[in-house]
């Protein structure tokens, strides 16, 4: 908590390149929002002044693809927080209104990206800005991103009634007016975009009506969680690519896997592996640490925003869900902490260990899941 109060506040930008980027996005506002939601009101403060640093200019983008995963660090908090009285009264009428209008454009612009109707005939849509960046059948760090969403902004708005009933009645060009009219920038820019294979007005409201993903309505947002982390946590525990021998990358030397600890790794050959440390991407294999984090980051974010919102069933569906999420955690630390030899696109991008510069935000994340979440469900 300590090191969450002491950290930076995140924002979103954009440099020079045009390049979006969230700055100091480690998962501060999450352990945060987590820790005041909890009764803990010494976090109260930070979170207000990470909320509103957000809402003045440094909004996320919400364009449905990418960047999605980094806006939950925003969009969770906001969640958490509106299930915080203490917290969500000291917010002005103007700062809800933003609020409102951030969760509402991120859901648009993953709506759009992720509905069957974005889909249909083949057909893979671009972002709300005309990106080409996106597919909702990626791999975890667009899903998780993308389809969390709009997991998240429903719970936030209330549930399938009024999110439905704002998705069917959605105007673009009204509800673009009023992003800029609450000096929403970032969001603003991306929904103001035409031209440039951008989606028009009648084309993102056609799509985002009566809003299914695969064949998922709003009301089962736990199923469409449980599609989630089936594929998040979709491999099997091994010390690396190919049985744990990993790639070779030339001169005897291997990458895509462990670089010690093979012998200690917990749960070898159980199901719950993140998928990232056995994938593919445009050049081949792929096993990394960065990437593998880059799902479990939003993916347990989702989960804590749906656990407190009671939208997470009890059962046997989500006792194996809980199971792999566990041995998917124990696994990524382990690693982490033992040192890996990522590999991606073609390259090998050398040892990850713990500790490292930057770290990322294990330092949030992982006491998120062993103090926090794990406790909450028994485990």
């Amino acid at each position: 908590m300590s090191a969450a109060i002491a950290a930076p506040l995140g924002w979103f930008g954009v440099n020079s390149g045009g390049e979006r980027f969230c700055s100091d996005c480690d998962g501060q506002s999450i352990v945060l929002a987590a820790a005041s939601y909890a009764g803990n009101s010494t976090a109260d403060a930070r979170l207000l002044a990470q909320l509103r640093y957000m809402l003045n200019g440094r909004d996320p983008f919400g364009n449905g693809g990418y960047m999605a995963q980094h806006e939950r660090m925003l969009t969770g908090p906001l969640a958490l927080a509106k299930l915080t009285p203490r917290v969500w009264s000291q917010l002005t009428a103007a700062e809800v209104t933003k609020a409102d209008l951030v969760m509402k454009a991120t859901l648009v612009g993953s709506a759009y990206t992720t509905a069957d109707a974005s889909y249909a005939g083949g057909k893979t849509p671009t972002g709300i800005d005309g990106d080409t960046n996106l597919d909702r059948g990626w791999n975890p760090n667009y899903r998780e991103g993308m389809v969390g969403a709009v997991l998240v902004s429903t719970l936030y708005l209330g549930g399938r009634g009024p999110t439905e009933a704002f998705l069917n009645a959605y105007d673009h060009a009204a509800f673009t007016a009023q992003l800029q009219s609450a000096g929403l920038t970032h969001l603003h820019a991306v929904f103001a975009t035409s031209g440039g294979g951008a989606p028009g007005g009648a084309t993102i409201a056609a799509n985002i009506k009566n809003y299914r993903y695969t064949g998922l309505t709003l009301d089962q947002l736990f199923d469409i969680y449980l599609a989630l982390a089936s594929d998040t946590f979709s491999t099997t525990v091994a010390c690396g690519l190919n049985g744990g021998a990993g790639v070779s990358v030339g001169s005897g030397q291997f990458s895509g896997l462990l670089a010690a600890g093979c012998a200690g790794l917990p749960n070898k050959g159980q199901l719950g592996q993140l998928k990232e440390f056995d994938s593919v991407d445009a050049n081949g294999k792929r096993s990394a640490t960065f990437y593998a984090f880059d799902g479990f980051k939003p993916h347990l974010t989702n989960h804590l925003v749906l656990l407190a919102y009671g939208a997470l069933k009890p059962g046997a569906s989500l006792t194996t869900a809980l199971s792999h999420l566990g041995v998917g955690a124990t696994d990524l630390f382990y690693k982490v902490t033992q040192g890996y030899r990522d590999y991606a696109k073609g390259h090998d991008y050398g040892v990850y260990k713990l500790p490292a510069t930057p770290t990322d935000g294990y330092q949030y994340f992982r006491p998120l899941w062993e103090q926090v979440v794990a406790p909450a469900h028994g485990l």
